[in-house]
């Protein structure tokens, strides 16, 4: 079942995002390691407003189990999205006026993340959630998608080319480049139902 997720799955998404995400963890909450990070990331989660909430999160779940996360808003919304996070960064850092570097267009719904549970991995989970991310964007009247792939992860750009996300350009986050896809909206119409 793809739902969408709620404050208690924290726990069990927090590894899922460490997982896609790997160091840029420590970017986004100040710190320099994973035990540090984590219950940061937990809280994040568990907001009401932030990029990481579970608001903007769906998730794959069996048995009871969370086993795979994807995690997308409105690029636009980011500066609200971000500003609690920004405060935290700063604190732990002890440097005013954090800034993270731009990672969608405005106009875009950006995927943030997708991960699944390397358990369940290769059963399609992955292509499930993009479509049910998908379905569920164009039911709120989403007319495009977007999202970053690290240009030294071929595989994951073929699960995004497969679905139907075609290149645009090359966009640098964090010193490192990305490929950035995009999804128009109105071109596919996917069957996933998200509840």
């Amino acid at each position: 079942m793809i739902r969408i997720a709620k404050k208690e799955d924290a726990k069990q998404i927090v590894p899922l995002i460490v997982q896609a995400i790997e160091d840029i963890v420590f970017m986004l909450t100040g710190t320099s390691s994973y035990e540090q990070a984590t219950p940061i990331l937990e809280y994040y989660v568990q907001s009401e407003q932030n990029r990481l909430s579970y608001h903007n999160c769906l998730v794959k779940e069996i048995e009871g189990k969370v086993v795979g996360v994807i995690i997308a808003y409105h690029s636009m919304e980011l500066s609200v999205l971000d500003r609690e996070m920004l405060q935290i960064i700063s604190r732990n850092l002890n440097i005013q006026d954090v800034k993270v570097d731009k990672e969608a267009d405005d106009e875009d719904f950006y995927i943030d993340t997708l991960s699944v549970h390397p358990d369940y991995q290769g059963k399609g989970i992955g292509t499930e959630l993009l479509e049910g991310l998908l379905s569920f964007a164009k039911n709120k009247g989403i007319a495009r998608v977007s999202l970053n792939v690290d240009q030294d992860k071929p595989s994951a750009r073929r699960l995004y080319e497969k679905v139907g996300f075609k290149y645009e350009k090359v966009r640098f986050i964090m010193n490192h480049s990305y490929d950035y896809l995009v999804f128009p909206i109105n071109e596919k119409i996917f069957e996933i139902k998200v509840v």
